[in-house]
C-alpha cells in the first residue's frame, strides 16, 4: 500500500504539471496574432508644378519720357559726284584737299552726320535724329569715292551713302567694282539707287517722244530693274532713290512709291523737314568749280561756328561784341536736368513777342516767355534732359529788320554728377589753443576748456593779436582720440572721420 507521502509527492507533481499547462495555454492566448487592418485603397501621389521663374523686375525712371520725335528738326542732304587730286576740270569733280575742309568744317560747326537708314527711321517716327543734322550721299558710282573720299571719311567717322546707277557698275575706267563697293559698304556706305542707265537731256527727250506707253515702260525699267539689280548685288534692301539730273515728274514720283522707295532726292538746295513730300526731297548738290562753296555754304549756314559759338558772328554787332548771351552758357556743362534755358536779348530794341520760337533738341517746340522790361526770353525744362548733350534754338524778329534774328547753341549735361550725393563735409581748421570736442564724446566734452577760464588758466591770445598765429608753449595739445567737431550743413547729421 502505498505510503502517505509518496501520494503526496505524486499529487504534487501532477499539479505542477497541470499549472504548467494553464499557464502555457494563458500565454498562448495572449501570443495569439492580432488581425491584419483592412487594407486602405492607395492615393494617387501630388506631383508639385514647378515654380515659373519670377518675370524681372523693370525699374522705370519717371524723369525720362517715352520716345519723342522731334518733327522740327532739319537735314541737310550733300550731294557729291567725282573727286580728284588736282583742279577739276567740271563742275561735278571735287579737289579731295577741298572736301576734306569740307568734313573738318562740319566737325568745327558740331554738326551730327547720320546715316541714310537712321534718316528713313525719323521719317517713319521710329527714331529721333540731332536737330541739325547732315547727310552725305555721292551719285554715280565713280571709283575716286573708294580711292579718295573713303580715306576721309574714315577719317572724321561720317557714313555716307552712294547712288549706283546700274549700267555703270562694274563698267571698267574710272566705275567702281562690286569688291569696292562690298568694302565702301564695311565702311559706313550704304546703297541707293540713281536709275538703270542714267539718261539725261537728249537721250531721255528721245525716250519721252516714244509716247505716253514707251515711256512709262521705260521709267519702270529705270526704277525697279535698277532696285532689283542692287538689292542682288549687295545683299541689302534698296530704299532710296535719286533722279538723275535732279529731273522728275508725276509718273516718276508715282513709279517710284510703287517699286518700294521710301525717300526719292532731286537736286533742289533746301533743307528736309518732316513735313517734305518723300518723292521731292532736296539735296545740296556741291560743284568743285564754285569758289566760294556757295551750296556748302547754304547747307551749314547759322548753324554754328569753328567755335561752337555762334552769337559772336549774330545780329550784325561789332566785332567781337555779342549782343545776345545764353544760359547755360555755350560749350557749358550744367548738372541740372531741369536747367532754366534764356537768351538775354535787352540789348536789342523792337522785338516782336509774337515772332519768338524756341526749339530744344529732342523736345522741340517748347512755350518760351519773353520778359520785355528784363529783355529775357527764357524756358524752364518739364522734362528731365536724357542725353548729355543738349541744343536750343531761339528765332525772333525785330520790326526794324527785315528778316528774322537765330540764335544757337549747345551745352552739355553731366549725368553722372547729377546722381552723386552732395559733397562730403568739410572740417573746421582749430584756432591756435582752441580744443576742438566731439559733441558724440561725453567725456570729452567734460575735459573740454570753459567759456570762461579760471584765473589759474591762461587765456590765448585773441585772433586779431600779434601773436595768434602761434600757440603759446603752455598750451595743452587734445587729448589722445579727441577729435575735431564736424562741419556740416544745417539740417543735416555731422560725421566725425575716424
Amino acid at each position: 500500500m502505498p505510503s502517505f507521502s509518496g501520494n503526496f509527492s505524486a499529487c504534487v507533481r501532477r499539479l505542477a504539471v497541470l499549472g504548467g499547462v494553464s499557464l502555457l495555454l494563458g500565454s498562448c492566448d495572449r501570443l495569439r496574432p492580432v488581425p491584419p487592418p483592412p487594407k486602405i485603397q492607395a492615393l494617387p501621389e501630388i506631383v508639385a508644378e514647378p515654380a515659373q521663374p519670377a518675370a524681372p523686375e523693370v525699374e522705370i525712371d519717371p524723369a525720362v519720357p517715352e520716345l519723342t520725335i522731334n518733327k522740327s528738326a532739319q537735314v541737310s542732304v550733300l550731294g557729291y559726284h567725282e573727286f580728284v587730286t588736282g583742279n577739276p576740270k567740271q563742275d561735278m569733280q571735287l579737289n579731295i584737299d577741298r572736301f576734306r575742309e569740307q568734313m573738318q568744317a562740319l566737325k568745327d560747326a558740331r554738326l551730327t552726320v547720320i546715316r541714310m537708314s537712321d534718316f528713313l527711321a525719323w521719317r517713319r517716327g521710329e527714331k529721333d535724329i540731332p536737330d541739325p543734322s547732315v547727310v552725305i550721299t555721292m551719285d554715280d558710282g565713280w571709283k575716286s569715292v573708294y580711292q579718295l573720299a573713303l580715306p576721309v571719311l574714315k577719317e572724321y567717322g561720317y557714313p555716307f551713302t552712294i547712288f549706283l546707277y546700274k549700267n555703270y557698275v562694274n563698267g571698267g575706267g574710272r566705275a567702281l567694282t562690286t569688291p569696292e563697293i562690298q568694302e565702301l559698304m564695311a565702311n559706313g556706305a550704304e546703297v541707293g539707287s540713281h536709275s538703270v542707265s542714267h539718261k539725261v537731256g537728249p537721250a531721255l527727250r528721245r525716250e519721252k517722244n516714244k509716247g505716253p506707253a514707251g515711256f512709262e515702260a521705260f521709267v519702270r525699267t529705270e526704277m525697279q530693274v535698277s532696285k532689283q539689280f542692287l538689292e542682288d548685288l549687295t545683299g541689302t534692301p534698296v530704299r532710296t532713290y535719286a533722279y538723275p539730273g535732279g529731273i522728275n515728274t508725276e509718273l516718276d514720283r508715282g513709279i517710284g512709291l510703287e517699286a518700294g522707295y521710301e525717300a526719292l532726292f532731286t537736286v533742289n538746295p533746301a533743307r528736309v523737314t518732316w513735313d517734305t513730300p518723300a518723292t521731292a526731297l532736296p539735296r545740296y548738290i556741291i560743284y568743285g568749280k564754285d569758289p566760294k562753296d556757295a551750296n556748302f555754304r547754304r547747307a551749314i549756314s547759322s548753324r554754328g561756328t569753328s567755335e561752337g559759338d555762334i552769337v559772336k558772328a549774330l545780329l550784325g554787332g561789332p566785332e567781337g561784341e555779342a549782343l545776345v548771351s545764353t544760359t547755360p552758357k555755350s560749350d557749358a556743362t550744367v548738372a541740372d536736368r531741369l536747367p532754366l534755358i534764356e537768351v538775354d536779348v535787352s540789348k536789342l530794341q523792337n522785338i516782336d513777342p509774337a515772332s519768338i520760337k524756341m526749339k530744344i533738341a529732342g523736345f522741340g517746340p517748347v512755350p518760351a516767355e519773353f520778359d520785355p522790361g528784363a529783355g529775357r526770353i527764357r524756358y524752364r525744362l518739364k522734362e528731365a534732359l536724357r542725353s548729355n548733350d543738349c541744343q536750343v534754338f531761339v528765332i525772333f524778329k525785330r520790326t526794324t529788320e527785315p528778316k528774322p534774328d537765330a540764335v544757337n547753341w549747345r551745352f552739355g549735361v553731366d549725368l553722372v554728377a547729377y546722381y552723386l550725393p552732395e559733397p562730403p563735409p568739410v572740417l573746421e581748421t582749430p584756432r591756435a589753443g582752441e580744443l576742438m570736442t566731439s559733441p558724440e564724446d561725453p567725456a570729452a566734452a567734460d575735459s573740454a576748456t570753459p567759456a570762461v577760464p579760471p584765473a589759474s588758466v591762461p587765456v590765448p591770445p585773441s585772433p586779431s593779436s600779434p601773436s595768434a598765429a602761434q600757440p603759446p608753449a603752455h598750451a595743452a595739445p587734445p587729448a589722445p582720440g579727441m577729435e575735431r567737431q564736424v562741419s556740416t550743413p544745417a539740417g543735416k547729421p555731422a560725421h566725425s572721420p575716424r
